[in-house]
């Protein structure tokens, strides 16, 4: 008898180890073992011993004969029955249940030991598979273990990577490929509607900023600034410009104003969730683990600074407008019989096209187009001062993300080349996956009972930056707040200061209703945001408390968002 088992009972020994897989083992015995591991029967036994009183040997020491057994399994007929009758049916069986271990992430180890089954243990010969318990008296010293479980769940497996990618961001992938086949093979919506394309777009575009958000990272890291800084002014806001520019055509096709209003709210939603939610919520977290936590306030003091200038940068037009436009009401009623009565009128708004648009273009238009110049410069020189004049204030604290829009911390993940493949395939996805989101939307905004501004500001604004948030959330927990507020800072003026400036140009080249002015409560809301956010970061330390004002002022101007009428003509 050889150490493996029989046939049928080693079958019964394998289908029991994958219910209870704990303290046993899976080996593949050696040809030695084969040849030399032999159960000698009583009577040989006792005359061997009476030989060796004798003084002769036990046995005569001869060359192991050669037994090729690997080469033997591939030329047996029983082989080839085993891999066309039964081989499939049971790869079929451990293929599913190692998909489905895969996507539910905690149970990784369960995956893993599918797949060993499968590409492994499966195609061995049947005398070399060993299958016992953990018994230092039973195992060969010198076989192989194939397989060895010693713990099927993790909770700490959602920081699992492959090739420097979370599990999650692996798995999402999948889901960009069916958003892509469906959106494009299904255009008449027979197998799916409009809102589940919709909501597939949307969710597909989390792992595709994660993956952007690591080529960016790994690009940067590998080169110059100046390289650096192109790489990330160029793809750093890909993820929503994809879709603003997008969203802004299709409305010009269909003229339909929604589709601006759309995008305005957008912009102003990830704004408000980077200066309020954002950080908030980092505090929050990490105050349940630290008490009070710390961070360079005059790195801080830098990215409120550059929050002050964008802001009133992008508003600009807007207070322009307030004090120089006109006010024009639809329909206007006297209440009373005096000559000089009450008026009260209806469907009013401020008119800057009147005669033929003279305050527009020759007073607005021009300072939008000088906003947007001097917005993108004063960015340059932020990147300049953080990263090469100045760098030294962030030796402080630890912050890796000190620079004006930069999305994660310089780790090498990928080699120039793989990150730039990456790069370019996700940016072409993302392209994709923002085109079908605005092609599905119509008939969410036109049957939605919740205003569009709140859909705006929630939905659109922030589903794209939740893999920021979970970067957020971790380096709290780390005791890293620095990195966490910078996170939020440098999203929020990347937008002011990138995003718009490019939406305005585009323009330029591209026709759209795109007009730099904001409603008054996008303007009053990013206002006070800044603000509070400043005040809040002033003395350079922070707890939950301080974490839960800004959450719950977020929280109240969604509130605001979410009964406020929609915007006019939509």
């Amino acid at each position: 008898y050889l150490f493996s088992l029989p046939p049928g009972k080693l079958c019964w020994r394998l289908a029991g180890y994958f219910f209870w897989p704990f303290g046993i083992v899976i080996q593949k015995t050696s040809e030695q073992n084969q040849n030399c591991h032999v159960r000698f029967s009583k009577y040989d036994t006792i005359a061997e011993v009476n030989e060796s009183k004798e003084g002769t040997p036990l046995l005569i020491r001869q060359e192991p004969a050669r037994n090729d057994s690997t080469v033997s399994h591939w030329r047996r007929l029983s082989t080839y029955v085993w891999l066309f009758l039964g081989y499939p049916v049971l790869c079929l069986a451990h293929g599913l249940v190692c998909c489905i271990s895969w996507v539910l992430v905690f149970i990784i180890p369960v995956s893993k030991m599918n797949a060993r089954m499968i590409t492994k243990v499966l195609l061995m010969p049947p005398e070399r598979v060993l299958v016992q318990r953990l018994r230092k008296t039973e195992v060969p010293l010198d076989a192989d273990v194939i397989l060895c479980c010693y713990r099927a769940f993790n909770p700490y497996y959602y920081k699992y990577a492959v090739e420097g990618i979370n599990v999650f961001a692996v798995n999402l992938f999948g889901l960009v490929v069916v958003t892509l086949v469906l959106g494009y093979a299904d255009k008449h919506n027979h197998y799916t509607s409009s809102m589940a394309k919709f909501t597939l777009a949307l969710v597909s575009i989390m792992p595709l900023s994660y993956y952007i958000g690591m080529a960016i990272a790994s690009i940067s890291a590998q080169s110059t600034f100046a390289v650096g800084a192109v790489v990330n002014a160029t793809f750093g806001s890909v993820t929503e410009l994809t879709f603003y520019i997008t969203a802004l055509i299709k409305g010009t096709r269909e003229k339909n104003k929604c589709y601006e209003e759309i995008v305005k709210s957008a912009l102003t939603g990830t704004l408000l969730g980077c200066v309020l939610f954002i950080p908030g919520l980092c505090m929050v977290i990490g105050g349940t683990r630290h008490q009070e936590q710390r961070f360079n306030s005059r790195s801080a003091g830098v990215s409120s600074a550059l929050l002050f200038l964008s802001v009133g940068g992008v508003f600009a037009p807007t207070l322009f407008s307030k004090v120089y436009g006109r006010l024009v009401c639809g329909e206007c009623q006297n209440i009373t019989q005096e000559p000089v009565g009450h008026y009260i009128c209806q469907n009013c708004h401020l008119d800057l096209m009147e005669n033929n648009g003279t305050l527009y273009h020759s007073q607005v238009q021009p300072l939008v187009y000088t906003v947007s110049i001097l917005l993108p410069v004063a960015y340059i020189i932020g990147l300049v001062f953080t990263l090469k004049t100045h760098s030294h204030i962030y030796d402080i604290h630890i912050s890796d993300c000190h620079m004006p829009g930069r999305r994660h911390h310089p780790v090498v993940h990928w080699s120039r080349l793989r990150a730039l493949v990456i790069l370019l395939v996700s940016t072409v996805c993302m392209s994709a996956c923002a085109d079908l989101a605005t092609e599905h939307i119509s008939p969410i905004l036109s049957s939605s009972t919740v205003s569009q501004y709140f859909i705006g500001v929630t939905v659109l604004a922030m589903v794209p930056e939740i893999p920021e948030i979970v970067n957020g959330i971790q380096f709290a927990l780390q005791n890293n707040i620095s990195l966490s507020i910078e996170i939020g800072s440098c999203i929020a003026v990347q937008v002011c200061m990138l995003q718009i400036p490019i939406l305005v140009l585009f323009t330029v080249f591209y026709p759209t209703d795109f007009v730099l002015v904001f409603s008054d409560l996008h303007v009053y809301a990013s206002m006070f945001s800044v603000v509070l956010m400043n005040y809040i970061f002033m003395d350079g330390k922070c707890d939950y408390f301080q974490g839960t004002v800004l959450v719950m002022v977020y929280f109240i101007l969604l509130a605001v968002y979410f009964f406020s009428p929609s915007p006019q003509g939509c």
